[in-house]
């Protein structure tokens, strides 16, 4: 005998055990039947058990499903109290996680772990949480769920965290990144690359947090999480300035200075900052400026943090300045401040500071006594925490001894109350007893009296009878003239069966010739769009043909500015084969899918212009659009003048640089943007009076379009199409 997943059993032919019903299968196949009353048992038999079994199965699958909606309502109920009531929460759980493996059902097994891990996680029982997400964790990879998986593995990451095994950590947050990032739960992969930061930062991986952070402000912009974007900026800023990588901290730092999310600590520390990474660059007089305004920020601020901070960054301001008096003056100050503060807190905070000066200046003697202080104020501040920790276990179990003793009191009294109740069940039952006896009683009177009326009774039953006779014989006259009846009415039903076959034939004939014409119009459709899409196969081959001809006629010329302008119509007739390449390509004759469109166009513009991906960096935000051609030819050719553009122009002697496509709908109009953080536009720039061929394709494409652009160049180039007469493909 072997399990069944419905929840019944397979055994020996003849026999099918289900739930609550045994049922006899005679095996047919062995056995021949010679009387024809055996036969018309056996096949009896068959029938009924037949009926049955698939009753029992309806039974049972219908009880499947009951007792599963049971365990999604007992889910709901503990999600439900899952902040405001956490121990109802894990009642609930745990009945939902109990009737889940009851019936194996996987689903409910999972969810059920997870929410109870969740609450033991808030609760901080740390390994109770883990042994449940880790209970879970092999259900969903057996279910495939990577969305639950992706934050299972993020749970445990937090959990081990709090247990202070950082790599354990560390690993569960890298696995949970790839599956929340493949899933699109961006606010969740947000959190884990913030995690993973910090876990780098504390164990001196300043490259590794870098690239974390990085990832996290991509995230936190396409989030607009933009308080947890600038916060983001003033940590890379600080990771730049301890990798001294002055450049990109001070880069960094002015964003943060430049947001409106930043906050006045924000601000004021941005502000500090800025001074250190001028004075380590040497530029004293813009240091300077940076100083006067530090030094207004901090006194509005009145934040001794700040105000300590301000002073190093004062000694350091001096160092650069070659000026050793004055920096060794306020180094000395914010020493003084340092040992006279009372805060543990603030104490550690000036004693790091002094000493990543001290180590930035050459001065290992004082940085190793900075570090002996340091470590002396953290064994006092470890103190303090230890004792309120004490304190607080310690009220805790007075409080849980005074909750234990009421719970028995309490129990002591229901248990008094359960003994009342008994009492008066017993009262209940004495009084119910008496009434039985005198409800017999009144029922031998009862009996007495319909023994007198039996005999009246059959006296009129022999009327009855001999009234039934002769309705007998009117019944069975009325009985014949039904038999003749009922011959006519099965004629006629015979007559309308032999009508509604001939008209069925009918129906079927033409259904079959009306099958028949659509085959043959789904057959020319299709050659149709074979026809189609081989058009435009041949006609972006002879676009190719006529980009390579006037390739190889740029080769013969010496003149640089005509094998710029050759060059640039190859792009603009590229820019037209990509359009047919992906018609033919495509599901859609007529369509064309602008997002792997524009990929394909920026590839092959940063291939032409010996462009590296890692020194200019495109960043693209399309929406899943289908255009018409009649929309997608323009706007290819729009974009391939302004990538063209950024490209040539915008980076001279730069390094890197990053640009931006933005290409969405917005109710009932198209917007096409396309940025960049080069040098920007010239000043004298009008597009209304340009002399650029470029340019002239744009205004001419946008007046087609009946499109409104947007210039804006004070950080870099910003081009906006706001796209009014477009066509989606259909």
């Amino acid at each position: 005998m072997e399990n069944n997943p419905l929840g019944s059993y397979r055994c020996k032919p003849g026999f099918a055990i289900l739930p609550r019903r045994f049922v006899w299968m005679p095996e047919i196949s062995k056995h021949k039947f010679v009387f024809s009353g055996m036969k018309f048992f056996s096949w009896y038999t068959i029938f009924f058990t037949f009926s049955c079994f698939c009753s029992g199965q309806g039974n049972l699958s219908t009880e499947f499903r009951i007792d599963t909606s049971k365990v999604t309502d007992w889910l709901k109920l503990a999600q439900f109290h899952q902040k405001n009531n956490p121990a109802v929460s894990l009642e609930y759980a745990k009945k939902a996680f109990a009737l889940s493996e009851k019936l194996n059902y996987k689903n409910g097994i999972a969810d059920a772990c997870i929410i109870t891990g969740t609450l033991y996680l808030a609760s901080k029982d740390y390994k109770a949480a883990i042994e449940s997400f880790e209970m879970a964790r092999p259900i969903l990879q057996y279910l495939n769920d990577e969305a639950k998986l992706g934050r299972v593995y993020k749970s445990l990451a937090e959990a081990y965290a709090s247990k202070s095994f950082f790599r354990q950590s560390f690993d569960y947050y890298r696995e949970a990144a790839v599956l929340l990032k493949k899933t699109n739960q961006l606010k969740l992969l947000n959190e884990c690359q913030d995690a993973m930061a910090n876990n780098a930062v504390d164990f001196g991986r300043w490259r590794g947090a870098v690239e974390h952070y990085r990832r996290s402000l991509t995230l936190k912009n396409n989030l607009s999480d933009y308080v947890g974007a600038v916060n983001v900026k003033s940590k890379l800023s600080k990771l730049f300035l301890t990798l001294e990588k002055y450049d990109s901290a001070l880069l960094f730092n002015k964003e943060v200075q430049r947001s409106n999310y930043a906050g006045s600590d924000l601000l004021t520390d941005a502000v500090i900052d800025e001074m250190v990474i001028l004075s380590y660059l040497g530029r004293q007089e813009e240091a300077a400026q940076a100083k006067q305004n530090a030094d207004r920020q901090v006194a509005e601020a009145g934040n001794p943090f700040h105000r300590l901070k301000l002073l190093v960054a004062t000694s350091g301001f001096y160092m650069g300045a070659k000026d050793p008096v004055n920096s060794k003056k306020y180094f000395d100050l914010a020493a003084a401040k340092t040992t006279e503060a009372k805060s543990p807190e603030l104490a550690i905070y000036g004693l790091s500071l002094l000493e990543e000066m001290s180590n930035r200046n050459g001065d290992s003697a004082t940085a190793y006594r900075m570090m002996k202080m340091m470590d002396t104020y953290k064994d006092m501040f470890r103190t303090e925490n230890i004792e309120r920790i004490s304190a607080e276990i310690k009220n805790y179990a007075e409080t849980g001894l005074k909750e234990k003793e009421i719970e028995y009191l309490n129990l002591v009294n229901k248990l008094k109350e359960e003994q009342l109740s008994k009492e008066e069940i017993k009262q209940m039952a004495l009084l119910r007893e008496n009434i039985l006896k005198d409800s017999s009683l009144a029922n031998q009177k009862l009996l007495m009296k319909t023994l007198e009326t039996e005999a009246g009774l059959r006296s009129d039953q022999l009327e009855k009878q001999k009234e039934l006779s002769l309705s007998l014989s009117r019944e069975n006259k009325l009985k014949q003239r039904m038999l003749v009846n009922e011959r006519r009415n099965k004629n006629l039903l015979w007559l309308g069966l032999g009508a509604m076959t001939l008209l069925g034939g009918i129906i079927f004939f033409q259904f079959k010739k009306q099958q028949k014409k659509n085959r043959i119009i789904k057959k020319q459709s299709a050659e149709l769009e074979v026809l189609n899409k081989e058009i435009h196969h041949r006609v972006k081959n002879n676009l190719q043909v006529i980009s390579s001809m006037l390739d190889l006629q740029s080769q013969s010329l010496n003149d640089d500015k005509a094998t710029a302008i050759i060059k640039e119509g190859i792009q603009r007739v590229q820019s037209m084969a990509f359009i047919h390449q992906n018609l033919y390509q495509g599901n859609s004759v007529n369509g064309v899918n602008m997002n792997e469109y524009i990929k394909m166009l920026s590839n092959h513009l940063f291939h032409s212009y010996n462009i590296r991906p890692e020194k200019i960096c495109l960043h693209t935000e399309i929406e899943n659009l289908s255009l018409h051609t009649d929309t997608a030819i323009p706007l290819g050719m729009i974009l391939n003048e302004l990538i063209s553009n950024s490209l040539k122009y915008a980076f001279k002697n730069r390094e890197q640089g990053d640009i931006w496509v933005t290409v969405k709908k917005t109710k009932s109009e198209l917007l096409l943007r396309v940025k960049d953080n080069g040098i920007g536009l010239p000043p004298d720039f009008d597009p209304e009076n340009t002399t650029s061929f470029g340019y002239e394709i744009i205004k001419a494409f946008i007046q087609k379009m009946k499109a409104r652009m947007n210039i804006d160049s004070i950080n870099g180039a910003d081009i906006q199409l706001i796209i009014s007469k477009f066509k989606t493909a259909e």
